[in-house]
């Protein structure tokens, strides 16, 4: 299966991936997490500042990670990538060809999850250093996540609660998917 967890800064998308490493399901899944923060490690800026040359990088990312494996779980998804592309083009930081890009991208890549996963806020922003803790900036994002959902008749799961209940509706979701699969 090919899963993603999708949503603003700082609502746990990666410590959720983290805990579901320890799941018997995922051995043998290939662990997509912190591509944003790969690109900013190339000294490239990102969240707010990002530009056409980060949204296209992480873009590529996101088809690399569904086109190279058949089983994997990702804390961003193209969904991500594009949502911040969105955010990023009416703020005059990158060009409407890398919002098209951004958007192509999201189209044929967004299909091949078989799960989507979407965590809203449901806690303040932490400040690791690295996310973004501009709270308009996460508004804005959701908005736009938000949006999207109705633009595209996206379905993801929304994930709630603590770690140990998000992880078992990733669970849920799954051994779910599983059963449809089996009709």
């Amino acid at each position: 299966m090919r899963i993603a967890i999708s949503g603003a800064q700082s609502v746990g998308k990666t410590t959720i991936l983290n805990a579901l490493r320890s799941e018997k399901i995922f051995d043998g899944y290939h662990i997509a997490n912190e591509v944003t923060r790969r690109v900013g490690s190339y000294g490239l800026p990102i969240n707010e500042n990002g530009t056409d040359l980060t949204q296209r990088l992480i873009m590529q990312e996101h088809i690399v990670n569904t086109f190279m494996h058949d089983k994997f779980i990702a804390d961003r998804s193209s969904w991500d990538g594009y949502v911040y592309s969105c955010y990023l083009w009416t703020k005059g930081r990158i060009s409407y060809d890398t919002l098209c890009f951004s958007r192509d991208v999201f189209m044929k890549v967004q299909p091949t999850y078989d799960l989507q996963f979407y965590i809203q806020p449901e806690f303040d922003i932490v400040d690791d250093g690295v996310r973004s803790v501009n709270k308009d900036f996460r508004d804005n994002i959701i908005r736009i996540f938000d949006s999207t959902v109705y633009d595209y008749n996206m379905t993801a799961v929304i994930l709630t609660g603590s770690v140990r209940e998000r992880v078992q509706q990733v669970l849920n979701a799954i051994e779910e998917k599983k059963c449809q699969v089996k009709i």
